[in-house]
């Protein structure tokens, strides 16, 4: 942990990036929650290494603040020894309310781990910068509408199954849509997207991808294994493409839309809004249609959502709230993209 991550990239806990305040780390359970007793004794070892202040980003990370080198190997240590994992490589995000939602369309998490295997499988978390990310969205009460990717992955239904909607480089309204697909093939999609874009250098994004490039991904939805993908050029059209809007006539369970056509304007820039309590380089922050501050209703009790101001609270603060959430009976608490 001798080198520290540049401004812009992702401070993971083991990569700590300098800011005006110390070293700051960011980290996101791999179960996307915390039980209440860990993230109090989370909140105790901020408190100990960091300066006190802890902060949940307009993406739903937690941040831990005021560190300095030995104190970031120490909180490493503590989280370590709690027993959390948290994600690495190429992030793959999921909404606060997966696999707990009764109204979503389907859980995204097992698509989400198949992707990241898969990601890891096509070598490419090394390739990519670190602001690159993918979205699967299993639709439901809490949307990730709001929230912008390089790839977005939504839950549709259709009859009596499951489609995924692919699209890139936005957010709900303004990412580019390339097809609806059956789940194997929006792995497949997802991954020939992110090689192309590994092609061009770790500064770049699905929104750097060619019209050509994009007509090719919309029109290919073979069931052919990873293995395959290397062949696809990154730059060449090898892959017909059928009628902008029609089915296709190999595949009738896919669907491919007009490209280079937007549903809302410009694409915003992926992970932008990442630091807490402001957007980054100006960028406007659009808040979600469905707000997380709110309760929702789960099969088996509800979730309160709870804003921090402007995404940030004294850790002492968070160690007491969750005390108290523990005693009302929380099982479990998930930071939330919009700072909740």
């Amino acid at each position: 942990m001798n080198a520290f991550s540049r401004r812009g990239a992702c401070p993971a806990l083991s990569a700590p990036m300098q800011t005006g305040d110390g070293l700051m780390v960011r980290l996101n359970p791999v179960t996307g929650g915390l039980a209440p007793n860990l993230l109090i004794r989370l909140g105790e070892s901020a408190l100990r290494h960091g300066n006190g202040i802890m902060e949940v980003t307009a993406r739903g990370s937690l941040q831990i603040r005021g560190l300095s080198a030995e104190s970031a190997r120490m909180l490493a240590a503590e989280v370590d020894a709690l027993g959390i994992e948290v994600r690495t490589g190429v992030p793959v995000e999921t909404g606060p309310l997966a696999g707990i939602d009764p109204q979503e369309v389907a859980d995204p998490r097992p698509l989400a781990e198949r992707l990241r295997a898969a990601i890891e499988e096509a070598g490419l978390t090394a390739r990519l910068g670190p602001k690159v990310s993918v979205l699967v969205d299993g639709g439901g009460q809490l949307t990730m509408d709001a929230v912008a990717a390089d790839v977005r992955l939504k839950a549709v239904r259709a009859g009596a199954g499951v489609l995924w909607a692919v699209s890139v480089a936005g957010d709900d309204q303004s990412a580019k849509p390339l097809a609806m697909v059956e789940e194997e093939a929006s792995r497949y999609v997802t991954v020939a997207a992110l090689r192309m874009v590994a092609e061009k250098g770790r500064q770049a994004h699905t929104r750097d991808l060619t019209e050509r490039q994009l007509n090719s991904l919309a029109s290919w939805h073979s069931g052919a294994p990873l293995s395959v993908l290397p062949d696809i050029s990154p730059s060449g059209g090898e892959i017909g493409s059928f009628a902008d809007g029609s089915l296709s006539a190999a595949n009738p369970h896919v669907f491919t839309s007009a490209i280079g056509e937007s549903r809302g304007g410009k694409a915003i820039s992926p992970l932008e809004g990442e630091m807490s309590g402001r957007t980054e380089r100006g960028a406007m922050e659009r808040q979600p249609a469905g707000s997380p501050i709110d309760t929702f209703s789960l099969a088996g009790g509800t979730a309160l959502g709870i804003a921090l101001p402007f995404g940030s609270m004294p850790a002492q603060n968070l160690v007491e709230l969750a005390t108290k959430a523990a005693e009302l009976g929380s099982t479990e608490i998930r930071p939330s993209p919009g700072r909740a």
